[in-house]
């Protein structure tokens, strides 16, 4: 199970929140910035949801002070938009929020639990930057949306039309980078994001599977296996995401070697 902590005035917002987050999620409410900051430093906080303008004005300097001290946590705003504030939220993105929830616009249950998937798999995203930048934007832009968009079910078709180029193009400079395929690099993104889930260790690889839209937790517990060779309790002992995001970016010959092996049993199957 997840943790979110909150800093938010409206009760009706919080229960929707509750609803949205199903029994994914536990939750830490707050009253103010500074019992919020406390929250996020005394234990594992994986989305902070705030209301921007819970003191009557945008406070961009606790927002860039949470993301300093919990650089892992999703950072999700919550807020009523009005014409005087849009001028705001050109700086909401630069101090460091994730994830933009407008009150009575994107607030339903259903699209909050989207959301809420959407910031979590970002959050982990911040952990692949410092491994992209010498790489083609095509290449960054594929992992990257890998992981940022985990829950989603995308294809290798899907994919490449968020990129704008040929699934063609996007497979050979893939393979110029030494990285697995498109089908495969989605399941790599999945892992990564199933990995930092891991890392709370009140999360079940059943509910982490079911997060995912994996078919089962023995359908997870098949993929750790062949794309890390262990299981998804040696992923959390030896680093949750960091590690898989070192499998994937760094350790290249091994994972060649695991995809070779799935090459192979596709073409024992088409045989």
């Amino acid at each position: 199970m997840g943790v979110i902590a909150t800093l938010l005035a409206h009760e009706p917002r919080l229960a929707r929140l509750r609803t949205a987050a199903r029994d994914r999620y536990r939750f830490v409410p707050c009253e103010d910035w500074t019992s919020l900051t406390r929250a996020c430093e005394r234990g594992p906080i994986n989305v902070v949801v705030f209301d921007l303008y819970v003191d009557g004005r945008a406070d961009f300097e606790r927002v860039r002070q949470l993301r300093v001290r919990v650089p892992r946590a999703a950072l999700v705003a919550y807020v009523d938009m009005t014409r005087e504030r849009a001028k705001d939220m050109f700086d909401a993105g630069r101090c460091g929020i994730d994830v933009l929830v407008v009150a009575e616009e994107t607030d339903t249950p259903q699209m909050l639990a989207a959301l809420l998937d959407q910031a979590e798999a970002r959050s982990v995203s911040s952990l692949l930057k410092p491994h992209l930048a010498g790489l083609r934007s095509v290449v960054r832009d594929a992992v990257m949306l890998s992981v940022t968009r985990a829950h989603e079910r995308l294809t290798p078709d899907s994919l490449a039309r968020l990129i704008a180029v040929s699934r063609r193009l996007l497979s050979k400079r893939l393979e110029g980078a030494e990285l697995p395929p498109p089908h495969q690099l989605l399941t790599w993104g999945r892992l990564i994001v199933a990995a930092s889930m891991l890392e709370d260790g009140s999360r079940s690889a059943d509910g982490v599977a079911s997060a995912l839209d994996f078919p089962s937790g023995s359908a997870f517990r098949n993929t750790c296996q062949r794309y890390l060779g262990c299981t998804p309790h040696q992923i959390r002992l030896r680093g949750g995401a960091s590690w898989v995001i070192q499998e994937l970016l760094v350790n290249r010959e091994k994972r060649r070697e695991i995809s070779e092996s799935e090459d192979d049993m596709h073409d024992s199957a088409a045989a």
